[in-house]
């Protein structure tokens, strides 16, 4: 049984403090050693202390976790540093989230991907989000033990969480959206699983795309489009796919990117 956690409630989303602090551990390498330089410079300029610990532990589960299978922070350090696209930048960050924190997937997938899909529910509220955890707190008593005010305050970053990447619209709009995936994030994605030994029917088929609510067709659509611009070669004639990567992915940032 997963024991679900309500640090997104105390680290908040806090998107540009992430951005910070990858860009920081590159020059760093080291947790421990970011850590003491985050509080001796007070490098995030926050009043307080336990904030800036509640950030720090939230990065360090987000980017640093060993069993989360995406690139690495040096990847994402360059990526910042690239001709990336600014949105680009944003959407490659996104996974990272869902990936490190078993409850904000779970309420992500129950609540609006099937709800996006199913064209269910056009908008959610922080209401929706506080239903939806109490329902998850049947089966879970930790959630269940909850006060009333903690889940108000999760739902609420949860919401911040769709903001942030551009799945529901600015306060205090409501109505829910697909992302507008840009081709350099799947790219980033694609060279990277490349560079690892996916073959491309398992890059194509790969679970990442479904946070993004991407299909195999819409996933297709960028590879052909990277073709065109030489990031790789594929072509692809019934059953028999021709897929080889022009660059590795420290490669075409450095390069490919026009």
């Amino acid at each position: 049984m997963i024991k679900f956690e309500c640090g997104l409630a105390r680290a908040g989303i806090s998107f540009y403090e992430m951005v910070k602090l990858i860009e920081l551990y590159k020059n760093i390498g080291d947790y421990e050693k970011l850590r003491k330089a985050v509080f001796a410079e007070n490098y995030l300029g926050k009043n307080s202390d336990s904030r800036t610990g509640d950030i720090l532990k939230a990065f360090k589960k987000r980017f640093l976790a060993t069993d989360i299978k995406l690139p690495a922070v040096k990847n994402l350090a360059h990526a910042i540093d690239s001709d990336l696209p600014d949105e680009s930048k944003r959407q490659i960050l996104f996974p990272y989230y869902l990936f490190s924190d078993d409850l904000l997937r779970t309420i992500y997938s129950e609540l609006i991907i099937e709800s996006i899909e199913n064209g269910k529910m056009l908008t959610v509220t922080n209401v929706d989000v506080v239903d939806s955890l109490k329902k998850l707190g049947k089966k879970h008593k930790n959630i269940a033990t909850w006060t009333e005010s903690t889940k108000k305050k999760w739902a609420t970053r949860f919401l911040t969480f769709l903001r942030t990447f551009g799945i529901l619209g600015k306060y205090p709009a409501n109505k829910l959206k697909k992302m507008y995936v840009l081709p350099e994030t799947v790219a980033f994605f694609a060279f990277w699983f490349a560079d690892n030994g996916l073959p491309f029917q398992r890059i194509l088929s790969h679970s990442l795309w479904e946070f993004y609510l991407m299909h195999k067709e819409e996933v297709l659509e960028w590879i052909y489009y990277g073709n065109k611009k030489d990031w790789w070669y594929f072509e692809m004639a019934g059953d028999i796919i021709s897929y080889q990567p022009n660059y590795n992915l420290e490669g075409w940032l450095k390069d490919g990117l026009e």
